[in-house]
């Protein structure tokens, strides 16, 4: 199996991109662009002329070391390929990461499952999908009593919903009101970009939900890849939390996506339990962790 690297400044972007773009599990994650905006420095393997890619992220740690690490705003990458990703391949993959990446902490998506036998630390971390296809009545019929509760609350509160909103208004709900404050300024211009360069390729939208006085309690931003909505930053105030305007917000998703070839993907980002009430499915994605600088050996 051809596996070789290939530094950030000689891949070819073309190829990298048309292999996220029509392999088996890419996503949105995994294009250049997205790269570039989360990620200070990144390099990757590649299989072939670009059959199956491999983005590595990196950063120094205290003692000047190269280690692998997942960047904030993106929930997972690995190995993408236009082949099957069979035990073999992953095997040959992660035997090609360079020996100068001390350090592992990165997390895989759902294809990349490693086999029991691999020597690393492998968590499970769920994320909640659902399939778009069926009517918004059939699927209302499946939303659990606290979420018929939190939408007839939201109904009577008189909320209204926006799609006004521009990106600087998104990022300023993420600074304002996330729970993760780990480098909140660092995200909230990433976020930014990301969300500029979706609307400029129209894989994107924002939206929101205000008070009829135009205070905005909820926003998300939604982003299209690989025929699915996935929600990026869903957030809402003290206020919105208390007049459920969150689940309204995905609430309004449903019905204007209802009936289409989609799956709304939650994203893992703290809507564990939203997602749930909505009737999603849990599926997996992996944190894969290493601090043994010479694994591959084991392999």
């Amino acid at each position: 199996m051809d596996i070789r690297f290939v530094p950030r400044a000689e891949i070819d972007k073309v190829k990298f991109n048309s292999c996220i773009h029509y392999a088996t599990n890419g996503n949105i994650f995994g294009y250049i662009w997205f790269l570039d905006y989360v990620a200070k420095d990144w390099d990757a393997l590649v299989e072939g002329d670009y059959e199956s890619v491999f983005p590595l992220v990196w950063r120094e740690d205290v003692f000047g070391r190269k280690e692998l690490y997942q960047p904030d705003l993106m929930r997972e990458l690995g190995i993408y390929s236009i082949h099957v990703l069979s035990t073999k391949r992953l095997r040959a993959f992660l035997e090609a990461i360079p020996s100068e990446y001390r350090r592992m902490d990165i997390h895989l998506n759902e294809q990349n499952k490693l086999p029991a036998d691999s020597p690393f630390k492998v968590e499970e971390i769920p994320n909640y999908q659902m399939l778009l296809t069926d009517s918004y009545e059939k699927m209302s019929a499946g939303f659990a009593p606290e979420m018929q509760e939190k939408l007839k609350q939201a109904e009577e509160e008189d909320l209204l919903p926006t799609t006004s909103l521009k990106p600087e208004q998104v990022a300023e709900m993420y600074r304002k009101h996330t729970t993760d404050r780990h480098r909140v300024d660092q995200n909230f211009h990433a976020l930014q970009r990301i969300m500029y360069n979706a609307l400029h390729r129209g894989w994107g939208f924002a939206s929101g939900v205000q008070t009829r006085e135009g205070e905005l309690l909820a926003s998300n931003f939604y982003l299209y890849s690989h025929k699915k909505v996935i929600s990026l930053v869903p957030m809402q105030s003290p206020e919105g939390s208390s007049r459920a305007a969150l689940p309204y917000l995905f609430d309004i998703l449903l019905r204007s996506h209802a009936g289409r070839p989609l799956i709304l993907d939650f994203n893992a980002q703290g809507t564990g339990d939203l997602a749930r009430q909505f009737g999603a499915t849990e599926t997996a994605y992996y944190r894969v962790q290493s601090g043994n600088s010479a694994w591959w050996k084991f392999w």
